[in-house]
């Protein structure tokens, strides 16, 4: 039977070839579905590990959700003829569905709505499945907790427990939903009923993550033992050749599954109908709970790297204090200021922190010398030298040549009387802090944007700097420049994200008719947002 971790291997795989060929095959035809691979993880970002954790991502804080039912111990749906716990299935395929008489009075449109809800029923399934698996092979292993320590357990399951049992006691409902009337069967409004649970189990699981990945990645270099064990549980036949790991972030990728199914129900959901206005209801929920979660995460790092920053900065000019609840790293790195040639150095090296609401510029006489050519390097002290708030800030591309040699420069401008010529070692860095010191974006408008290119996503990538963002395999990106050393900016037609990525990760979409139907998709999700 089917892992979670497969069956987002395969729709991947079919939604890439989808863009790809839709040119030749009609949006309803069905494609052939690869063959589950074990994909090595991308790379963890180093984050600093806590000396402590809130209350609420206890493993013990379960008293007020109910044990779920194990998956093997629930009876198959007696009306689903082919059991969700086995491999999904299309709802036509289904014999009280293809045995009806009601089949055939259903237009395309209509069916592929059907096939969509059906989808949330199996993939949840499928969910699970996994998570009795992570929860009752990994969590519960006498192996593994003997080398653990209580605090070490719960930063590396957090709430996973709860998870499993609020997905149990959401695909009881889904289930019974489907029994009622297999034909015609609603999914938007129980999704709705669960968006509450969901963001109680959800919420502190996702901050969790970089505490999880920390410890994750401590305890594989640090304990021989916890490394055995757990390659030991993952040659079990159960685990089905995939790594704890690919456990560990399944309710990072459920939920943003789940909405991107909800997105796809309300495409196809007639408008001014009561399922419509369902659907956009749950999609607005879950959105909330992936933007919560997201703020959470963002707020958490951002303090901890402020808290680390203050620490290691002096003030040449007036002190501004740094550590504040609304304030957000957008990008940092080493830049090189050109100077007036009667001075006895025409060049310095200054190091940015661009923040949401102020810009620092800092001399860090340790390390500025290697680290435009080492940007991962850190350490040292910074004396900051400047600073300004962004509302003053103007930035402009610079193309000339100096000394016959054809430089990466910008002019940054911190108010109408002081400007800086800056340069960078890559077109990259420079058209990346360009477009960090021009925020806020103008708003995308999807509606003239027919000629602007598409790239999707073919290969996972992690986000390793506030300003890239982390894509999943067929995301869609609508392209607001590229640079010439291999990276894209682009916003993210699921959720109307913007960040940079690496175009080894990427491939453009070369069918006009895909990236037509991206963009009207993206409009109608849009508007159907906005009606309600």
């Amino acid at each position: 039977s089917q892992l979670y971790q497969q069956y987002s291997e395969v729709v991947q795989n079919q939604e890439i070839l989808r863009q790809c060929r839709s040119d030749t095959l009609s949006s309803g035809s069905p494609l052939p579905s690869p063959p589950p691979a074990r994909r090595p993880l991308p790379p963890l970002p180093a984050i600093p590990h806590p000396n402590s954790l809130i209350h609420s991502n206890s493993l013990s804080n379960i008293s007020t959700l109910s044990a779920p039912v194990g998956s093997s111990l629930r009876p198959p749906s007696p009306r689903l003829s082919i059991s969700l716990s086995q491999s999904p299935t299309l709802w036509q395929d289904l014999p009280g569905v293809r045995n009806s008489r009601e089949l055939s009075e259903l237009n395309e449109d209509q069916r592929r709505l059907q096939e969509v809800r059906f989808e949330v029923v199996t993939s949840e399934a499928s969910y699970c499945k996994s998570l009795d698996i992570v929860v009752g092979h990994f969590l519960k292993s006498k192996q593994l907790g003997a080398l653990l320590t209580a605090q070490d357990k719960t930063w590396l399951f957090s709430r996973l427990v709860d998870v499993r049992a609020v997905s149990h006691s959401f695909l009881l409902k889904l289930e019974e939903q489907v029994e009622k009337d297999i034909m015609h069967f609603t999914v938007c409004d129980i999704i709705m009923h669960y968006c509450p649970r969901f963001r109680s189990v959800y919420v502190p699981y996702l901050t969790n993550q970089s505490y999880q990945d920390k410890t994750y990645q401590r305890l594989m270099a640090e304990c021989p033992g916890f490394r055995r064990v757990v390659e030991n549980l993952e040659r079990n036949p159960v685990c089905q050749r995939l790594p704890l790991r690919s456990f560990l972030v399944l309710p990072f990728q459920r939920i943003t599954r789940l909405k991107l199914l909800v997105q796809n129900i309300v495409k196809r959901t007639a408008p001014n109908t009561m399922e419509d206005a369902q659907a956009i209801k749950a999609l607005k929920l879950l959105e909330k709970i992936i933007q919560e979660s997201n703020d959470s995460i963002t707020q958490m790092k951002s303090i901890e790297s402020l808290v680390s920053l203050s620490s290691k900065v002096d003030f040449e000019c007036r002190t501004l204090p740094l550590i504040s609840q609304s304030r957000r790293l957008v990008r940092e790195g080493a830049v090189a200021e050109m100077r007036d040639f009667a001075l006895k150095e025409t060049e310095r090296n200054i190091y940015m922190h661009l923040f949401n609401d102020y810009l620092l510029l800092s001399l860090q006489k340790e390390w500025l010398s290697l680290l435009l050519y080492f940007p991962t390097i850190r350490g040292g002290r910074f004396t900051v030298i400047n600073y300004a708030p962004t509302t003053d800030i103007r930035v402009e591309n610079c193309r000339v040549k100096l000394h016959s040699l054809q430089k990466n420069l910008f002019r940054l401008h911190l108010s109408p009387q002081r400007a800086l010529l800056l340069c960078t070692e890559s077109q990259s860095d420079k058209l990346r802090w360009i477009s960090g010191l021009s925020r806020p974006h103008p708003e995308v408008d999807y509606s003239a944007a027919q000629d602007v290119a598409q790239v999707q996503c073919i290969k996972a990538f992690v986000a390793q700097q506030p300003d890239e963002i982390t894509l999943e395999k067929a995301d869609v990106l609508l392209v607001h420049q590229q640079s010439s050393d291999g990276w894209v900016e682009g916003t993210r037609l699921s959720d109307r994200l913007r960040g940079w990525a690496p175009d080894s990760h990427l491939e453009t979409i070369v069918s006009e008719r895909a990236r037509k139907r991206n963009l009207l998709d993206t409009q109608k999700i849009t508007n159907a947002a906005a009606t309600y």
